[in-house]
């Protein structure tokens, strides 16, 4: 009898380190899963930073080129209540990529083309250094835009793919990590 219970001890020990592996593999896996999810959602965080960053520059510039236009031309104030407006959208839109937030910049993105083309069409407003460097600089933070974006979205897609499919999919809704939007691209100011 002293042999079946060893035996029987041993099995039960058995059982209990196996168990405490698995449990042991699991933790891992969890804790790998979770790490790589934050590390994702950040890097989400960080490209919407570096377009926010753009916007914001380009938000700066635009109502400096309005100010030039607006003393130069009285005629164009269609163009530059629409500039305004688009701004306020933007600002009380808030940021992040929400769905509001996007309309707003697409707007802004639209009056600041026009913007831009009025200001090319009258010489002696294109010639002079402020404009053309104020156009330059729209160019500049549109095609940054363009870049950023993309960026953006496929860090968003990286994202999503991990925490839609498995094992993330398993982590992500119980551990609070949300679907984060696509970043819809705009109206470029100029091309």
């Amino acid at each position: 009898m002293g042999r079946r219970a060893a035996r029987g001890l041993g099995g039960s020990v058995v059982i209990a380190v196996v168990a405490a592996v698995v449990v042991l593999v699991l933790l891992v896996g969890l804790a790998v899963v979770y790490n790589r999810l934050v590390r994702d959602r950040n890097r989400v965080r960080h490209t919407w930073a570096d377009i926010d960053a753009l916007l914001v520059r380009r938000a700066a510039a635009i109502p400096r080129l309005a100010a030039i236009v607006d003393a130069a031309f009285d005629h164009e104030r269609e163009t530059l209540q629409e500039v305004a407006q688009a701004r306020a959208a933007v600002e009380a839109a808030g940021g992040g990529p929400t769905l509001e937030h996007g309309a707003a910049e697409r707007r802004l993105g639209v009056a600041g083309q026009r913007l831009v083309a009025v200001a090319e069409s009258y010489p002696e407003l294109h010639a002079q250094a402020a404009t053309a460097d104020l156009i330059a600089a729209l160019k500049d933070v549109e095609g940054d835009l363009a870049r950023a974006r993309m960026v953006y979205n496929r860090t968003v897609q990286t994202y999503e793919d991990r925490r839609r499919a498995l094992p993330g999919a398993l982590v992500a809704g119980p551990l609070g990590f949300r679907h984060e939007p696509y970043w819809q691209p705009s109206e470029p100011i100029v091309g």
